[in-house]
């Protein structure tokens, strides 16, 4: 990714720029959603931002309207909370366990890959391997010397964005998953969903402060949670809703891709699919294992300890029909858990590399 990504060749004032972004982004994700593909309001969505991006027309979504999807998002969410799924919470740390486990295994697997390309040094590896928190990963590693930070995002980026573009493909084909998940239900009334998107709003922006992960999101989906599963609310928000979060959240993850220095992307290809692959089959052994220990879902499992952000992934469940708390819980953990331990697995990585000597091999493919 470019230090100052180019500007927009339409030049158009913020609010325009980000309309048009929304409205391309809300045509792709219709195109696909069109097909039967799953999720494909949220696929179609980052797919068409993209292609907009790499185009030079699409515009980065600002703060507020970010946060309004998270909102919209958790509100959706948390309307589908039930008693079944209040019961499974006593399974979540044994699962948490194993994600834990998982991520580790592919941090070292993955960083011991990419520090044998040439060109590569065993901090930037090692920055492009970690599985989730990104935000949290790209503020340590950009203030460290030796760290590329532009080949980190190339890594991080596309591993998000073939993930959503494969996860529901492999969902579906386990037999859990529905292409068609969003269907009708009774609709909270306007004043019950007005109050919903209020009392989310403002737990959201709390949480923000307090600087949780997603804060906007588990926000939306508390407020919404504890109405639906306390009968205070009678249904859910209209589809409408769950579509429209969806159309935002890919337009603001197909919006990384602004200003990317698409000449490194394409050296860069051989090595970030590689290590995608790589920490895409650790997590699908893992999350098997899981499946198996727990008798839970495969798709519900995989989608949980896959490598993608936090509120995209969430998201994603809720969209497929698969239990979105348990996903949301595993990737809030992975945050925490990256948060708080990656100083010392970076210190431990990199005496490691000092004790040998450095290996080059190919150069990025």
């Amino acid at each position: 990714m470019s230090d100052r990504p180019r500007a927009s060749r339409l030049r158009l004032p913020p609010l325009a720029g980000q309309a048009l972004t929304v409205a391309g982004a809300g045509a792709g994700g219709a195109a696909v959603a069109a097909l039967g593909v799953p999720a494909g309001w949220l696929s179609g969505a980052m797919f068409a931002t993209a292609v907009m991006a790499a185009l030079r027309v699409a515009a980065p979504l600002s703060t507020p309207l970010r946060w309004l999807a998270m909102v919209f998002s958790g509100v959706a969410i948390g309307s589908a909370v039930t008693p079944a799924m209040i019961k499974s919470v006593a399974a979540y740390p044994l699962s948490i366990g194993l994600m834990s486990l998982s991520v580790a295994v592919s941090t070292g697997v993955c960083s011991s890959l990419l520090a044998r390309v040439r060109g590569w040094s065993r901090a930037t590896a090692f920055f492009a391997s970690v599985p989730g928190a990104l935000s949290y990963v790209f503020s340590v590693a950009a203030t460290m010397e030796n760290v590329d930070v532009s080949r980190i995002a190339v890594v991080q980026v596309l591993r998000v964005f073939l993930l959503m573009g494969f996860a529901p493909l492999l969902a579906t084909e386990s037999g859990v998953a529905s292409a068609n998940a969003i269907t009708p239900y009774l609709n909270d009334p306007p004043a019950t969903l007005l109050a919903l998107l209020a009392l989310g709003a403002a737990t959201g922006f709390l949480l923000e402060r307090l600087r949780v992960a997603g804060g906007m999101l588990f926000g939306g989906m508390l407020a919404s949670g504890v109405a639906h599963a306390m009968a205070w609310a009678p249904g859910r928000p209209p589809p409408s809703i769950a579509m429209f979060a969806q159309i935002l959240i890919g337009a603001w993850v197909g919006a990384r891709f602004i200003g990317f220095d698409w000449g490194l992307f394409a050296r860069s290809t051989f090595a970030a699919v590689g290590s995608f692959v790589v920490a895409i089959v650790i997590a699908a052994g893992f999350s098997y294992g899981a499946a198996v220990w727990l008798h839970a879902p495969f798709a519900q499992t995989l989608l949980a300890f896959s490598p993608g952000g936090l509120e995209a992934m969430t998201l994603l469940a809720f969209a497929m029909g698969i239990d979105p708390l348990f996903v949301g819980a595993h990737h809030l953990a992975r945050f925490f858990l990256i948060s708080a331990t990656l100083p010392l697995a970076l210190k431990i990585w990199m005496r490691a590399g000092a004790e040998r000597p450095a290996v080059s091999a190919r150069a990025d493919g």
